[in-house]
C-alpha cells in the first residue's frame, strides 16, 4: 500500500536533490574530514601503543576502551569514504577506505558490495543482506523463514538481542573470511594482504605479547565493547521499522525514507554516532559529506510533509524501547512491529514534527 500523495513523491524528490545542490551542501568537506582523520588514527595508534607497555588494570582498561572506540569512529570513516562523502576524487577517498580496512580488520571490497545492497533495497526481505541476522527476526515475515533452532529460540530474542550484540566486532571482522573462500582468494591478494595484519593483531598478537590475564582481560573488553559500540550505531537506524513486501512498488524517496528513523540528538551525538543517527538523510542522499546531514533535514523535512511521508525520529532511549517491543512481539502474530500503526506505510513513532 502507498500514500495518497505518493505518486507526487518522485518529483518532490527530484526538486529537493536540486534545492540541496544549489545550496551547496553537497560540496565535499576536507577541512571537516581530515582533522577527524587524524583524531580517529592517532587515538587508535596511541591506544594501542599503551595497551601494550601499560600493566596496571585501570590505566589498560581506559586504553583497551579508547582503541574500542577508535576502531568505531574509524569504521565510521571507512563508511563515508565507501560512498564517496569525504573527499572529491574516487582515489582519495578510496584510499582513505583501504586505510581504514587495515587498520581495523575488514574488507573494503566485501563491506562495499553488502552495504550497496543494503541502500538499494533497504528492509527489503531477501535483497537487504542486514536483514539477515542469525536467530533475530525484526519482521513477522523474518520471523516465518526462520527453521529449527532459531525459530524456537525467538520468543526469548529481545532478552539475548543485546548480549549478541557484544560479538558483532568478531563476527564482522571474521565474517570476511567468506569473502576470499567465495572467490577462492582469486584476484584477492592485496585485499588478504591488508586484511591479515589486522586480524593477527587484534585476534592473535595478545596472546604472543602479554601475560594470559592481560592477554584476557584485553581480547575481552576491546572485544566485547568495540561490538556494543557498533550494535549501538546501526541498530537504531532500520531494525523494526517498515519492511516492504516484494510486490510494493515504492519510489526510491518513499523505501529509503519509510525504512529508517533518525535518532535524536546534537553534535556529540553525531560524532558518538559517526552520523548515523541522520540515517533518512543518509540514505537519501548517501553521498552527502558527514557534517551536512544536519543542514539538510530542514529541506528534507519540508519534503516528506510535502509528500505524506512519516520522518520518523526518536530519542536514543525511546528507539531501544521501541526496538524491544519489536523483539518481544514480533513471533506472536503481529506483521510488523505489533505498535499500532500511523501511517498507510505501516511505520511508527514520533514524526518529529
Amino acid at each position: 500500500m502507498t500514500c495518497p500523495a505518493a505518486s507526487k513523491a518522485p518529483a518532490i524528490y527530484t526538486r529537493l536533490k536540486a534545492e540541496i545542490t544549489e545550496a551547496g551542501l553537497f560540496e565535499p568537506s576536507p577541512f571537516f574530514y581530515i582533522p577527524l582523520i587524524v583524531l580517529a588514527f592517532s587515538a587508535y595508534l596511541i591506544s594501542a601503543w599503551a595497551i601494550i607497555v601499560w600493566t596496571d588494570y585501570l590505566p589498560l582498561g581506559m586504553a583497551c576502551l579508547c582503541f574500542s572506540f577508535s576502531s568505531v569512529q574509524i569504521a565510521g570513516l571507512m563508511h563515508d569514504s565507501g560512498h564517496r562523502a569525504a573527499f572529491k576524487g574516487r582515489r582519495a577517498n578510496d584510499l582513505l577506505g583501504y586505510a581504514c580496512c587495515a587498520l581495523i580488520g575488514t574488507v573494503f571490497q566485501s563491506w562495499r558490495l553488502n552495504h550497496n545492497a543494503h541502500h538499494g533495497h533497504p528492509n527489503e526481505r531477501g535483497k537487504d543482506p542486514d536483514m539477515e541476522i542469525p536467530f533475530v527476526s525484526t519482521s513477522e515475515a523474518l520471523w516465518e523463514r526462520k527453521r529449527g533452532l532459531e525459530r524456537r529460540l525467538a520468543p526469548w530474542q529481545a532478552y539475548y538481542y543485546y548480549p549478541l550484540g557484544m560479538f558483532v566486532g568478531i563476527t564482522n571482522r571474521l565474517g570476511a573470511v567468506s569473502y576470499f573462500w567465495k572467490r577462492r582468494f582469486r584476484h584477492t591478494t592485496g585485499a588478504l594482504l591488508l586484511y591479515l595484519p589486522a586480524v593477527g593483531v587484534v585476534f592473535i598478537a595478545p596472546f604472543l605479547l602479554f601475560p594470559v590475564e592481560k592477554a584476557v582481560f584485553v581480547f575481552l573488553l576491546v572485544h566485547l565493547t568495540n561490538g556494543v559500540y557498533l550494535a549501538n550505531c546501526f541498530a537504531p537506524n532500520h531494525k523494526g521499522m517498515y519492511a516492504p513486501s516484494i510486490e510494493e512498488r515504492l519510489s526510491f524517496f518513499e523505501q529509503q525514507t519509510i525504512t529508517a528513523r533518525n535518532v535524536k540528538g546534537g553534535w556529540l551525538t553525531d560524532i558518538v554516532l559517526v552520523g548515523l543517527n541522520l540515517q533518512i538523510e543518509h540514505h537519501l542522499f548517501p553521498s552527502c559529506p558527514r557534517n551536512r546531514l544536519r543542514q539538510i533535514s530542514p529541506y528534507v523535512r519540508r519534503a516528506c510533509e510535502e509528500a505524506r511521508i512519516p520522518y520518523v525520529e526518536m530519542g536514543a532511549i525511546e528507539t531501544h524501547k521501541f526496538l524491544w517491543r519489536c523483539l518481544k512481539t514480533v513471533s506472536r502474530g503481529n506483521s510488523q512491529t505489533g505498535v499500532a500503526p500511523v501511517t498507510a506505510y505501516g511505520s511508527t513513532g514520533s514524526t518529529g514534527k
